[in-house]
């Protein structure tokens, strides 16, 4: 899934696996305590100027096998943040892609038997800002995963290292693929669009869904403000009103609006992962297409022009938005059951977008 330009070394590290019971190793982990049936174990890897690697893993303690959603167990090539990292007890923030993911099927979980284990070694120095030199404590960022029927508990374990210098990855570098660019008139204004490895074809579509997701902003922008307490559509995708989330929602569509109405925009359509996109939240406006998009309907639920809309709303200067559930289901259940959750989830503010 990463695009960045890992050493070869890393990439040869970084491969999740499910290991049968009895062959899990990490004798020097720091292991979690307790009577749930996943618990982790951190073991810290290789510590360069340039790469600092963890081991993670996850053991089934119980007696029957699971199915774990594998997006919320660590990978080596990361879609978004699964490992909390702090330095000196401050979270860093984590600065890795970001991709919309279509709703969990069958094939996006990981089978782990009873008593045995997953395990992956990932790499941080690419996707977590180790520059400055303290103690860093690596978990998972969340006690509790997603299985097939349930939700489990996970006992996390940690891992802490200091460093005496700073940790620099490798980088995003840009891709080699040509270029072209071209003024795109959107109502009154007009943006910059470059494309990158671009076939006629998709360029066409593109402009096509730059304009569309242009028009969703603007006319969620109208609705919000004839409707500024809330209500309808309102709660459905974002929850219960409060003028601090109302704030941030409006704020995001009005900076999602100014980047696709008059900001310079990088569409690059050389990835050939089954996301539908992905950025890198610190790269506005740098939007990387995914297999999932081309086939996506211009409009509409899951579409071109709202998977834009999800994207944008990643970026740092837009907001900053996470990925906290993907699905129409789930992002109405995130929106009744934890409001500031889904005013910091993309899959809502595309849902809100697209039903205008």
């Amino acid at each position: 899934m990463r695009i960045s330009r890992r050493p070869l070394w890393a990439a040869c590290l970084a491969v999740g696996i499910a290991i049968p019971a009895g062959a899990a190793a990490g004798a020097s982990a720091v292991a979690a305590a307790g009577a749930a049936g996943l618990t982790t174990t951190v073991q810290i890897g290789q510590v360069t100027g340039s790469a600092l690697t963890v081991r993670v893993t996850v053991r089934n303690t119980s007696s029957s096998a699971v199915d774990v959603l594998s997006r919320d167990l660590p990978q080596a090539r990361a879609s978004h943040a699964v490992l909390a990292v702090t330095r000196d007890g401050v979270p860093v923030p984590y600065r890795g892609k970001l991709a919309k993911l279509a709703a969990p099927a069958a094939a996006d979980y990981t089978h782990i038997p009873a008593g045995g284990a997953y395990a992956v070694t990932v790499d941080l120095a690419d996707d977590y800002d180790l520059s400055q030199p303290g103690t860093f404590t690596v978990a998972l960022a969340s006690t509790r995963v997603r299985a097939a029927r349930d939700t489990l508990r996970v006992d996390t374990g940690r891992a802490t290292v200091r460093t005496s210098a700073g940790i620099r990855g490798a980088g995003k570098a840009a891709g080699a693929a040509p270029t072209t660019t071209e003024q795109v008139k959107v109502a009154a204004a007009a943006v910059s669009i470059t494309y990158r490895g671009c076939t006629t074809s998709e360029q066409t579509a593109l402009k096509t869904a730059v304009t569309n997701a242009a028009t969703y902003s603007q006319k969620s922008q109208t609705w919000l403000a004839a409707n500024p307490s809330g209500g309808g559509a309102y709660t459905t995708w974002f929850g219960t009103y409060s003028s601090s989330r109302f704030t941030r929602v409006t704020s995001a569509y009005s900076k999602i609006t100014s980047e696709l109405t008059s900001k310079t925009l990088t569409l690059d359509c050389t990835s050939n992962e089954d996301y539908y996109a992905y950025v890198y939240p610190d790269q506005p406006y740098v939007i990387y297409l995914c297999n999932a998009f081309w086939t996506a309907p211009a409009t509409g639920t899951d579409s071109k022009a709202g998977t834009l809309i999800h994207e944008s709303s990643h970026f740092t200067v837009n907001g900053g938005t996470d990925d906290h559930a993907y699905g129409q289901t789930a992002a109405r259940q995130l929106a009744a059951s934890n409001p500031a959750n889904a005013v910091d989830n993309a899959d809502n503010y595309e849902y809100f977008a697209e039903s205008r």
